[in-house]
Parts: C-alpha cells; sequence; structure tokens
C-alpha cells in the first residue's frame, strides 16, 4: 500500500477543543513526552515490544530493531517445538507450529507528530514484504504537558506600548462629538479588556492532545 493512500485513510479525533489561551508576554516549553522503558528483546510475550520513532530516528535503524524483536519472538514461540521428535508425527508438528502462528507476538512502532510520516514509511517497508509480515495501523492520540513561562521583558514592552496608546489623543478636530465619543468606549472597553487579561492568574502549565500512530508488526 503507498504511503500517500495509507495517510489518506488516517483519522484523528480533535481533542484540543478549549486550550488555555497564552498571553503575547508568555512562551509555551514543551515537555518531552514520557515513554515507558524499553523492553528487552527477551522479556516474555506478556510484556509489549514498543520501538519508540522520532523525526531524528535512523529509518534502517527502526526497522532492524524492529525485525530483532520479531526474531526474538519466534525464537520463545517455538522453544518447545522439537522439529526432530520423532515420537510426533508431521501432523503434530504442523498443528504446533499452526498454534504458533495464531499468536503471533507483535511488535508496536510508536510516532507522533512530525514522527508520524516515518512510522508510515516503516509500516510501508513491512508491507511491501508482504508474504513475510502483518502490518497495522492504527491512530491516536496522547496528552502533553506545555509549561508557561512568563517573559518579563516582553511584558514590560507590552504595557509600555499600552500605556502609550492610552495617551494618545485623536489627530482628526472634524470628527463629530458622537464619533469622539464612540471611539472613548471603543479605548475603554480594550482597556478593560486588557485589564481583565493581565489581571489573570497565569498558569504554570497546560495540557493539549497530540496525533499518535501506532503500526503493529508480526510475522506470517
Amino acid at each position: 500500500m503507498a504511503k500517500g493512500s495509507l495517510e489518506a485513510k488516517l483519522k484523528f479525533e480533535k481533542k484540543n477543543k478549549d486550550l488555555i489561551k497564552v498571553p503575547k508576554h508568555a512562551k509555551v516549553e514543551k515537555r518531552p513526552i514520557p515513554h515507558a522503558p524499553v523492553a528487552s528483546p527477551y522479556a516474555g510475550a506478556s510484556v509489549p515490544k514498543i520501538v519508540y520513532v522520532s523525526k531524528t530516528t535512523p529509518f534502517m535503524s527502526a526497522v532492524k530493531r524492529v525485525q530483532k524483536l520479531l526474531l526474538q519472538a519466534e525464537k520463545r514461540a517455538t522453544a518447545n517445538i522439537n522439529l526432530e521428535d520423532t515420537r510426533k508425527s508431521d501432523k503434530q508438528i504442523l498443528e504446533e507450529l499452526s498454534k504458533v502462528s495464531e499468536k503471533r507476538e507483535e511488535v508496536f512502532v510508536k510516532a507522533t507528530g512530525r514522527a508520524i510520516e516515518k512510522a508510515l514509511n516503516i509500516a510501508k517497508w513491512f508491507e511491501e514484504k508482504e508474504t513475510e509480515y502483518t502490518v497495522r495501523v492504527m491512530t491516536g492520540s496522547v496528552v502533553v504537558v506545555d509549561d508557561i513561562v512568563e517573559d518579563e521583558e516582553m511584558k514590560a514592552k507590552e504595557e509600555q506600548k499600552q500605556q502609550r496608546q492610552e495617551e494618545q489623543t485623536p489627530t482628526d478636530q472634524g470628527d463629530s462629538a458622537s464619533k469622539s465619543e464612540s471611539k472613548s468606549a471603543a479605548k475603554k472597553r480594550k482597556r478593560q479588556a486588557a485589564a481583565a487579561e493581565d489581571g489573570a492568574e497565569l498558569p504554570e502549565s497546560r495540557t493539549r492532545w497530540i496525533k499518535m500512530v501506532e503500526v503493529a508488526v508480526s510475522l506470517k
């Protein structure tokens, strides 16, 4: 399946509906996304095998990591099957191998944001070897935390700018009295809105949702 057609089918739920608005005198610092510890390739089948992909992860390095995890999973699954046991018939051995095939371990490739494209490329790489691998692609979202840091210098500049605007007088003396009153009322409303915003307590952080793709790869 071509990457373009795969991307076109991806659907993400829109969750960022009520994000805290950050004032101009503050900046957002993104925290790293927390991940569970990477499982050992030799851990049992009950432990999820996950390969986290970032935008800087080398492509083939991620592919080989997935292959290594799948190889170890295959070794675990067939460890108790002795193909040289003469007491077993060919049918019994085939049945045992069939049961292994029905419960193939999956390796999960996970990516968020700008790394999603790389995860889809990895999915495409395995899909092109369809006689060897089975691939599933799922979408979702993960919650992340942003720190909100107040910029004192920027805040001072904004206050000075606001003060200059308040001190300015209309230069068009031909304006009618009603128009002058209208401008005055509008400025008053702006000052009140700005004061309310500046007076509001700046939160230390905010949470938001980002897109996530999970690619599940298993041997056939």
